[in-house]
């Protein structure tokens, strides 16, 4: 492996836990993920002459360190010159590139900006890196004592995933851009007897299995299925479509372009533009569409999203009590991790649900807003979180977690006490 020459910082921007809501509760925004990879996966796999390093909230960074096995840069003493960016910016193929060229071309230091936003910037020497506080946990306190006046500006564009919409949005976009970097890691050939359109857009992994009858349809968009995914028979996926490491689609199941599966995941019926973080089932019949389902989430038969208003309007979420206007004419459910859902759940466009809730008794649609550590499904039940107890709410997920070989790290435990505690105040 080559030595870095340079240090890339991601840094979470101020209010992250609010816009990036739910998915900010268990992770930090650079998890978040672009195409079939995590967001810090793209930029550590596009830009190898950087060492990666990251700042952020305390607790989820923890949690993200005691689960990650990706090498870190120390910030106390990192590799200069340095480029500390906000970690919200999509890792596209052009910002990789534009990146690059900034840090292996750079001559000075300089500003990055897009518009009127600061969103990074490069810094060659050590004073000026002292100006920097690199043990903050936001971008904009990081540079809050940096004598920004004194340098060049660069402008750019980029795009910022803000919400957890913003990435369901970008997946077609970022599946199709990783498509030649898992070209060159996956190159299983496909068995006869599945049915495939433009087969040279589809990359497959080690130890899969394909049963008869299945249909890859490639001719928009690129397959990517990585290593040990297990797919029955009868089922079809089209292309933009990325399929995690482990996964298995269950037989019949209905994989519509821009969909992103994370590893682990288990996956029936039917599933448009929708991304599984990973390690979440949704095994049985129903429609998932344009919706983002957190880690360990499991979506009981026939659970169904609406993602389309009758009056073809934009539609409106709620996050963390705030009103948003999401601008959006597609938009199914945001789903936190750890949360479950009874048979027949219906959801609404635009719904939001927390970690930890379990969403039953429904008899009628639940509320657009369920915040964590839900019990049941009615508006009076739901209207504040925390009716779920505590400790058989660790209990569950840890029991969930050792079916997969997984347990919970200190950090998760703890957030999962302070969440429940900031909804009990």
């Amino acid at each position: 492996m080559q030595q870095a020459l340079f240090t890339l910082i991601l840094a979470e921007s101020k209010g992250i836990e609010h816009t990036l809501y739910p998915f900010s509760v268990m992770h930090s925004s650079w998890e978040l993920r672009y195409g079939g990879r995590r967001s810090f996966e793209v930029f550590r796999d596009g830009l190898p002459e950087f060492s990666l390093s990251f700042i952020g909230r305390d607790l989820q960074k923890r949690a993200f360190q005691e689960q990650e096995v990706t090498k870190q840069g120390d910030l106390t003493t990192p590799t200069s010159p340095i480029m500390i960016l906000r970690a919200d910016i999509a890792p596209t193929s052009q910002i990789l590139t534009i990146l690059r060229r900034m840090a292996i071309d750079g001559a000075q230091s300089f500003i990055i900006r897009d518009k009127e936003l600061i969103i990074g910037a490069y810094l060659m020497n050590e004073q000026e890196i002292a100006h920097l506080d690199l043990f903050a946990p936001t971008f904009e306190e990081v540079i809050a004592r940096f004598p920004i006046e004194s340098l060049p500006v660069t402008d750019i564009e980029s795009a910022r995933m803000m919400h957890q919409w913003d990435a369901m949005m970008m997946a077609p976009k970022g599946i199709t851009e990783s498509f030649s970097y898992f070209s060159k890691h996956l190159k299983e050939p496909l068995p006869g007897h599945v049915f495939a359109l433009n087969v040279d857009n589809i990359a497959i992994g080690k130890q899969c299995e394909f049963a008869p009858g299945i249909v890859l349809d490639a001719s928009k968009g690129p397959i990517i299925i990585e290593s040990d995914v297990m797919i029955m028979a009868q089922s079809f996926v089209q292309g933009p479509c990325h399929i995690g490491k482990g996964s298995m689609l269950k037989a019949g199941a209905q994989l519509y372009a821009g969909t992103v599966l994370g590893p682990h995941c288990k996956i029936g019926g039917e599933v448009e533009q929708s991304i599984f973080h990973g390690y979440a089932n949704k095994q049985h019949q129903g429609f998932i569409g344009h919706s983002y389902c957190g880690e360990w989430v499991n979506l009981g038969a026939m659970t169904t999203t609406s993602d389309l208003k009758n009056t073809y309007g934009t539609i409106d979420v709620t996050l963390r009590g705030k009103h948003i206007h999401t601008e959006l004419q597609f938009l199914g459910a945001l789903i936190g991790d750890h949360s479950k859902t009874a048979i027949g759940t219906c959801l609404k466009t635009g719904t939001i649900i927390g970690i930890s809730s379990s969403i039953h008794d429904i008899g009628v649609f639940p509320p657009k807003e369920i915040p964590s550590f839900a019990w049941g499904a009615s508006a009076e039940m739901s209207k504040k979180g925390g009716q779920y107890d505590l400790q058989r709410a660790l209990q569950v997920a840890d029991l969930v977690m050792n079916r997969r070989g997984k347990s919970m790290s200190p950090a998760q435990q703890e957030i999962f006490k302070k969440e429940f505690q900031l909804l009990s105040e």
